[in-house]
Order: structure tokens, then sequence, then C-alpha cells
């Protein structure tokens, strides 16, 4: 094989602030890119003679668990041509048959929607094969956007290594087209806040996007009196999951039930729940979803809903009223939140902020997106606010909630900025972790995200009477371990750029 130059990428995870499963409702939604980073090395490889046919090789750094190949290939032919480029749901079925490699769809993906979308950079010209090396510490099934990070990555590399110069100066464009393989070819039906946050995020701040469909709405500075927390509940989180794709579902039939109801009114028709003011949902709006509704009863009285990511299906039952009720709430949360961070501080703001936050988490939890470790990481908040109540001592720990799709994953703590905040969400870690795995580990917990301090030891402070058992704190390389914290906050992807390693080129050979 003869190896051409090397481009190299980074996108980040994203901490999900606020907004979360309101992404395809079209709420506004504020969002931290995380230190922890996927990295992607890419290179076209020609074949010569006698060499075989080009191949698409991909290896992943991070396959350890044991459940997956770390190596990936197949033929580029396979892929189709540049005229003729395999369509993308005959790629789902392709890539995702196999458990082992169904990882690779998230890379494979990318390539073909670039195929797709700009036939002039289109990777499958020239004959060439490509080697992919993808090395990650964004920690997955923890609802920290571990896809995205590998999407958004793959995507710049490739732009920068085809020539795609709109995806490579364009976040918005470049997070669409990454969505797009990640709905159609790996079959998960996420909105785009996550592949937005990871390829325009800027460190010690908040992307403030409008998902109507894609309005970047610049970045909210996360102010130094303010901390920003996760804690990884150590349960699984997938957006491919039925949970998530059940209430997006209901989301969506809600939406058309909405829809209709206001055309029958004479009132201007919602484009997004996002649009349907709290108001007017209470005087009426709300009335018209059901709490549930069968997909063979909709699809009779209503037909198709207005989701192309998801389906009815009709022998299920879906929850209507409440998926369709986050979606009209949280948006108003969203915006408070916005201009409350944005605001001057005050014990009165953090509370306020905390609220908003504790209010996500019961309506994600009435959505049925809940789980038993993120309750208890923010029942453990709610605690030690009571404890510290009780002493009337000033309060840190401020409000929780769980993020991205839900159903596992992380819980986002707000806490006040410095010492006092970040030892005091170390103190729910650990407390967490003991419960989970038993007393006497260690704490993985590490630091606060944006401006908290970090790495300070926990003591073992009385916990209502009762002293605590001193804990040491490590950062430890597991970060999907119960009660781990997500580290600091970093740019994305379009202000890191793409690193292009020129190799030296083989001398000719000499004649005579």
């Amino acid at each position: 094989m003869q190896g051409g130059d090397i481009y190299v990428s980074r996108a980040p995870g994203r901490l999900d602030v606020m907004g979360g499963i309101a992404d395809y409702s079209g709420s506004l939604v504020l969002q931290l890119p995380l230190r922890q980073a996927c990295h992607v090395a890419l290179q076209r490889q020609a074949s010569a003679p006698g060499e075989g046919e080009p191949m698409l090789r991909i290896v992943s750094l991070g396959a350890r668990d044991g459940q997956r190949a770390c190596r990936f290939e197949m033929p580029m032919r396979l892929l189709g041509t540049t005229e003729q480029p395999l369509d993308l749901q005959a790629a789902r079925a392709l890539l995702t048959r196999d458990p082992a490699t169904s990882w690779a769809a998230y890379v494979v993906g990318v390539v073909l929607v670039l195929a797709h979308e700009a036939p002039e950079s289109s990777p499958l010209a020239g004959g060439a094969g490509l080697a992919v090396l993808i090395e990650s510490d964004v920690p997955e099934g923890r609802g920290v956007s571990s896809s995205a990070a590998v999407e958004v990555a793959a995507m710049s590399a490739l732009a920068a290594a085809f020539g795609a110069t709109r995806l490579a100066s364009d976040g918005a464009a470049l997070a669409l087209a990454c969505q797009r393989a990640e709905n159609r070819v790996v079959g998960a039906p996420c909105g785009v806040m996550d592949q937005m946050a990871s390829a325009l995020g800027r460190e010690g701040a908040l992307m403030a996007l409008l998902c109507q469909p894609c309005q970047f709405q610049g970045t909210v500075e996360v102010p130094e009196h303010v901390s920003l927390i996760g804690i990884s509940s150590g349960e699984r989180h997938s957006v491919s999951g039925s949970d998530y794709g059940a209430v997006r579902t209901g989301a969506f039939m809600g939406l058309k039930l909405v829809q209709q109801a206001c055309e029958c009114r004479g009132q201007p028709q919602p484009r997004c729940l996002a649009q349907v003011s709290p108001e007017a949902w209470d005087a009426g709006l709300g009335a018209v979803c059901p709490a549930e509704l069968s997909g063979a009863e909709f699809l009779r009285a209503h037909g198709e809903h207005l989701d192309d990511v998801t389906g009815v299906d009709p022998l299920e039952t879906y929850a209507v009223r409440m998926p369709a009720e986050h979606a009209v709430r949280e948006h108003g949360r969203v915006c408070e939140f916005a201009r409350l961070l944005a605001a001057g501080p005050s014990e009165d703001q953090l509370e306020r902020l905390g609220e908003l936050m504790l209010a996500s988490h019961a309506s994600y939890g009435a959505c049925g997106l809940g789980s038993p470790g993120t309750d208890r990481l923010v029942e453990l908040v709610r605690e030690e606010r009571r404890r510290v109540a009780r002493r009337g001592q000033r309060q840190v720990l401020h409000g929780a909630k769980i993020t991205g799709g839900g159903s596992g994953g992380t819980v986002c703590v707000l806490a006040s900025g410095g010492e006092e905040g970040v030892i005091a969400a170390g103190r729910v870690a650990d407390l967490y972790r003991m419960e989970r795995l038993g007393r006497g580990m260690e704490s993985d917990f590490g630091a606060g995200i944006g401006n908290g301090v970090g790495g300070a030891p926990l003591t073992g402070e009385e916990q209502d009477g009762a002293a605590a058992p001193p804990t040491q704190c490590s950062i430890l390389p597991e970060e999907a371990r119960p009660g781990a914290a997500f580290l600091g906050s970093s740019n994305g992807a379009l202000e890191f750029g793409v690193v292009r390693l020129r190799l030296p080129r083989a001398p000719s050979a000499r004649r005579g």
C-alpha cells in the first residue's frame, strides 16, 4: 500500500446541561463540550499492482470490553461508486448485522453521507482505500455523546482529506451531515444537538442551539461562581433504545394532534412543540393529547406522524401527553436558565437555576426516561441540601438532572463555584459509589466542569450525625464507572481544526 498524508482531527463529547430530548421538538438546548474527546487519524491508501483491491480499514483503540472487535475492514467497492454510492438504508442493514463490528457504522456512515451529499469530494473516487484509526476517552453508553464525537471527528478528517470545503468550514453543515449518518446508517433517532456541541462548542461556555431545526445561538459563558459537574450513574444509555424511541414517537404524535386542533380552531399551526407556549397548552391544547394512544388507533384516525426517523408501530401503545408536555415546558425552562446564567451572581439565581434542573429531571421521569441510578444521584443531591439546611449552612449544591436521552447515563450537578461546591459534589459521588460498589473503594471524582476547582481530597465529613469513612480522590482511567466525574471542558472540532501530517514521498527508482 502507498499511503498519502495523514489527517488528524479531534471532537469532544458533551454534557447536556439543559434541553436534552426536547431537541427534536425544537427546543433551545444548552450543551457543554467536555475535555474528553475522540481523535481520528485518516489516510488515503492507493493499492500498488498485485496488492489486491482497495479496502476501508478501521481500527478502534478503545475496543477493550471484549464485546466488540477492535478492527473492521471491507472492500471499498461494497460502498458503491462516486456516481452511485451505496444506499444508506442498505448500508444500515449491511453494517449492523454483526454486533461485534456494528460500531463501524458510525465511521462508514459519514463516509457514505459525504459521498451522497458532496460527490465532487467523494471518498469513493480515485480507486483508493482508506485507513482510519480511532482513539477516544469519551466513555460509551454514559449519555455524553461518544457517538457524536466519533462522527464529528471522522467527518472533519474526511472533509479535509477530500476537499469538502463547506463541511470543513461550516460547523452546522458538518453536524447535520453527521446526524444523518447516525439517523440513517446507525439507526439511532437522535437530534442534532450532540453533533453541534461537538463541532461548535467552546471551552468554558455552553453552546446554545435553537433546534428549529438547527439555529446556532452562540455561547453562554459559565460564570466563575458556577460549577457544572457530570457524575456517571454507571448505567448504560443508548438513544437507539426502545424507551427513547417510543418517547420521541409519542412527542411527534402529540405534535400532529396539536396541529390538527389548531387548524380546527383557525389558529396558526406550530411547526414544533417548542412553539407551543405553556399558557396555550394549559388553556386547552394539552387536552387534545391523551395520556396513551395505540399506534393502530393513531394511524387509523390521523395517518402517519411527522417524524422522518421514527415510525408508529400499530402494535404498540405510546405515551403521548407527557412526552409532548415535556417538550412544551422544557423549552421555557431552558430559555429561563440561559437568561439567569447571564445575570449577575446571587443566591436566588443559583437556587432558581437548580429548581429548573430538578423540574427537568422530574419531567424526564414522568416520560419514562428515568433510571434507578440517575434518580438516586439526584436524590443524594437533595439529601446533601437537606443536611446543609439542618445545619443552617450556606447551600453549595443547587440542583441536578439526568442528561441526554435519559434511561441511565450521567447526571449534571449544579454547584457553587470554587472548592466547596466540588467537594460537596464529590461527597455525593462517593456516597453513590459506596452504595453501588461497597465501602472502602476509592472515588473516581476528580474535578468540576467549567470553572470549578478540581482534585481536592474528600474528607470524612459528618453525614447526618454519622462520620463517613475518609476517601481519597483519584482520577481513574475508566470514567464510565459509577460515581466517575467528567473533567473539564474544551473547544469543539471546528476550533481545533485538522492537522495534516505530510509524509515524505519515497524516491523514485533511478534507471540505468
